[in-house]
């Protein structure tokens, strides 16, 4: 059976997010997402095998990644 992608973000937004909704949230695919993150590019945190991303944190960055 196929997974369904994301196609809108929660409202309100969660505390943290997933690689799918962070995708959703920037405008990028998650293998650009998955991308940043091997690159250690953007904030995130790993819980157990899953990579996920603090949403304050997040938008904090993209209005630093915004100003350079």
């Amino acid at each position: 059976m196929p997974v369904k992608e994301m196609t809108q973000l929660p409202d309100p937004l969660p505390k943290f997010l997933t690689v799918a909704e962070v995708a959703l949230l920037l405008r990028l695919s998650k293998r650009t997402v998955y991308d940043l993150v091997s690159q250690r590019r953007i904030p995130f945190r790993k819980a157990g095998d899953r990579t996920i991303f603090d949403r304050d944190e997040i938008l904090e960055w993209t209005k630093r990644e915004e100003a350079a």
